[in-house]
């Protein structure tokens, strides 16, 4: 038989080892915690609102409940002539399919708040998936639109959420302004709160199956409409390309810089490119910012004394959307490099330069002596002439 003797010595040194051993792990696992922790709350933000120079806002409303006030909702949205996004669950989908389609064929838009109205923040990421799959396929049925935005339930989002939405497609859409409807049904109280965070760029958080939503909105719709605010679904309020999102939360527009301009407006048009740099140095900021409020036809009267014919005609033959694209990057120039502010206006004896904005060209040579000098010929949304003032930016 083997006999083991030891000493104190020996055991007080193996009780040391032990115990180091022990710390060593013990730092290391809560190192590894700490690093989780931090990844999850890092900084990763959804957009809460969106940095625009044209005074458009989004209405939005949760529905996760009972279907009761819908239509009534949609009358209201109807009658103030109001775009909104609707963030509906799947199980409200699953419990009210007709009241889904009724918001889509109104001409709103039909957006993912999961499938079943529950905190997402710290879910497993197989679960999570198979969770807004499954809304935005129940959504896609109804609407036979995929849906673009995800919210997440009670604002409940942490990195490893929005990196997972993200990676799926959605862009991720919280708020600014909480009308608190479901807390504080009064209707003073949710329609100063609205207003007082009412602006340009903001989303708007609203809730079906709370009466005080359908009776405030037609009152709250005209003051924010006097504001000179303009109701649009939430995707219009959003940039979809050149730009981030700050560590508040607020989405913001940043144009690609070019090695021989600050600024790239158009990537497809050396012409309507150069037509908006010499804008910028030739007007102010104060100057770029009102032309959102003027049309196509009074846009070119206001810049011809400083561009090339080829210049204006680029502008002139320009689409709503490439104007709308190379304004707001005008704006981010002006305000990030500075503007010129040498133009005046000039007040011409006779017009040196024929401009017609007709798409047709034989109708534009067939009045080869008529100049344009009203808005009587504005430009829809897709680039086509119609009557009455257009704007660059709406």
């Amino acid at each position: 038989m083997v006999i083991y003797t030891t000493t104190k010595k020996r055991i007080l040194r193996v009780i040391l080892i032990v115990l180091t051993i022990a710390a060593v792990l013990l730092i290391a696992v809560f190192a590894v915690f700490g690093s989780v922790t931090a990844s999850a709350d890092s900084g990763k933000k959804p957009v809460m609102r969106v940095e625009r120079g044209d005074n458009k806002i989004s209405l939005t409303f949760n529905c996760a409940w009972d279907t009761g006030d819908i239509d009534g909702l949609l009358g209201k949205l109807s009658d103030c002539g109001a775009a909104a996004t609707f963030f509906v669950t799947g199980e409200f989908c699953d419990a009210h399919p007709d009241a889904v389609r009724k918001m889509s064929s109104a001409g709103h838009s039909v957006q993912n708040l999961t499938d079943k109205n529950i905190h997402i923040k710290g879910m497993n990421i197989n679960d999570l998936i198979d969770d807004i799959k499954s809304a935005s396929q129940k959504i896609r049925t109804l609407t036979g639109k995929e849906p673009s935005l995800i919210r997440a339930p009670f604002g409940d989002w942490d990195d490893k959420t929005l990196t997972t939405v993200e990676g799926m497609g959605l862009r991720p859409v919280q708020w600014t302004a909480d009308s608190r409807d479901l807390d504080d049904p009064d209707a003073v109280s949710v329609k100063k709160r609205v207003l007082d965070g009412a602006g340009s760029g903001v989303i708007v958080l609203f809730h079906n199956d709370c009466p005080v939503t359908e009776d405030v909105l037609p009152a709250l719709v005209t003051e924010l409409k006097q504001r000179g605010l303009e109701l649009v679904r939430t995707e219009d309020l959003l940039f979809s390309d050149n730009c981030f999102i700050d560590e508040n939360g607020v989405q913001q527009y940043r144009p690609a810089v070019s090695a021989s301009l600050p600024i790239i407006y158009s990537e497809s048009n050396a012409d309507l490119d150069s037509a908006f740099e010499k804008i910028r140095m030739n007007l102010t900021v104060q100057e770029i910012y009102d032309l959102s409020s003027i049309g196509k036809v009074r846009l070119i009267d206001k810049i011809k004394s400083f561009l090339s014919d080829a210049e204006i005609y680029a502008v002139r033959e320009a689409s709503y959307n490439e104007l709308t694209e190379c304004y707001l990057t005008l704006v981010y120039a002006a305000e990030h490099y500075g503007a010129g502010g040498t133009y005046t206006d000039p007040q011409y004896e006779e017009i040196p330069q024929i401009i017609s904005i007709s798409d047709d060209e034989d109708e534009a040579d067939a009045v080869p002596d008529t100049v344009y000098t009203d808005d009587s010929a504005g430009m829809t949304k897709d680039g086509q002439p119609e009557d009455g003032e257009a704007q660059i930016v709406k």
